[in-house]
């Protein structure tokens, strides 16, 4: 955990990439904002707000972040379209990742690979359970205040 600035120190990143969808050939640009709050009583509170492309109203999520271990943390996530979700997370000295499992409306995972520059590169596959899967690639850095 302590190569890592992102989701375990206060601060602000950014990024950008894509979001494709098995129902379409078409994948849509995206952008993300992350706010991470300061580690209160061994929790962290993450804002994220997600513009696509094509859509008009950007998207918000919150994650709660707790139960830190060396190598694991648990995940809650709150979200408009998704409603509220527990998962496991794994931390190693190269990536951040998470899981969502066994919820009757969606199933996924996130990884956030870190690189050299201190920079992530971000894949995320999430499938409801009509099997529809939602691909997202990208890449997240640390913005400068």
């Amino acid at each position: 955990m302590s190569n890592h600035t992102f989701l375990f120190k206060p601060g602000q990143w950014i990024g950008e990439g894509k979001i494709s969808f098995s129902t379409s050939p078409d994948a849509l640009r995206f952008y993300t904002k992350w706010i991470i709050e300061e580690n209160h009583s061994g929790t962290i509170h993450c804002r994220q707000r997600v513009e696509m492309e094509d859509r008009e109203e950007d998207i918000y999520n919150d994650f709660l972040i707790y139960n830190i271990e060396p190598t694991s943390f648990s995940i809650q996530l709150n979200s408009e379209l998704l409603g509220c979700l527990e998962g496991k997370g794994g931390i190693d000295t190269k990536s951040i990742a998470w899981e969502f499992r066994y919820f009757p409306e969606l199933e996924g995972f996130e990884t956030y690979e870190l690189l050299e520059s201190g920079d992530y590169i971000i894949h995320a596959e999430y499938m409801s359970t009509e099997k529809y899967r939602t691909i997202i690639d990208g890449r997240l850095w640390k913005k400068n205040l």
